[in-house]
């Protein structure tokens, strides 16, 4: 049981390690043998990388590697006369070739380093597309505790699910059930994901002691295959507050101020 007061709070709090960097964490990921198959295909962006990404998939998301709250991530869908669509927030422009293709996304970019991803066909809830954050915390005893997962409902039209992008929050029972999962399955994910969120946190453990918590983006495509989009190493929860139930957001809060969070 995790402890109810401030008494046993630790006097001076060590404050979890941020790391902003996408593709490195990406790495870590890949690097482990049990996590490398349940993450997205993903290569740093350049017009090589471009041409063999889009040849082998359909969609692909283009990602700022230091990006937050999914800002500056524009989506490539290849169209049935090859062509190419790219998305971003609520514009869309068509490139003829590889070539417009790549100086589109060199405007987009800014001159800032960014990242290809495989695009994930995602589940839907009520029609509208879902994906899972899945946090893990340390308790005062050092050790990882899967503390709450919560569904990121994306807003018709976006590219992404995130809160700030007008998503909204579900909980996974209900956005679950709304995706047409009976509650044996519910439960079963609710299990996997918990699985994943401590096999990730023992990875990121190993490059180093100082991360106190992570939220995993995690995927579920439209064949039940689960998917780590991206691991965010200083995750909001602030949007929890708009769930009607505080739950979580107290949870979440209890650990985080055993190494600092307000």
């Amino acid at each position: 049981m995790y402890p109810e007061g401030d008494d046993d709070m630790p006097k001076s709090a060590i404050r979890s390690l941020s790391v902003k960097n996408k593709w490195q964490k990406t790495k870590w990921l890949m690097a482990d043998p049990a996590l490398r198959p349940l993450v997205p295909e993903t290569k740093p962006f350049s017009r090589e990388a471009l041409g063999e990404m889009t040849r082998r998939y359909r969609m692909v998301y283009f990602k700022p590697t230091g990006g937050t709250g999914g800002g500056g991530i524009a989506r490539i869908e290849r169209t049935p006369a090859g062509r190419f669509r790219v998305k971003k927030d609520l514009k869309t422009s068509v490139e003829a070739s590889i070539a417009s293709l790549f100086h589109r996304l060199k405007r987009i970019s800014r001159g800032k380093s960014y990242l290809l991803q495989k695009g994930i066909e995602l589940q839907k809830a009520g029609g509208k597309p879902f994906d899972l954050r899945v946090m893990v915390q340390k308790s005062l005893q050092n050790r990882w505790v899967p503390t709450v997962m919560f569904v990121k409902v994306g807003k018709p039209g976006k590219v992404v699910t995130n809160y700030h992008q007008g998503g909204k929050l579900e909980t996974v029972e209900r956005a679950l059930a709304r995706a047409g999962h009976p509650p044996a399955g519910i439960r079963r994910y609710k299990r996997r994901l918990r699985t994943l969120g401590m096999r990730t946190a023992r990875c990121f453990g190993r490059h180093s002691p100082r991360f106190r918590e992570l939220g995993l983006d995690v995927a579920l495509d439209r064949g039940g295959r689960l998917w780590i989009l991206e691991v965010n190493t200083r995750p909001g929860y602030s949007a929890l507050k708009s769930l009607p139930n505080k739950r979580l957001y107290r949870t979440v809060t209890r650990y985080g101020r055993n190494y600092g969070r307000r």
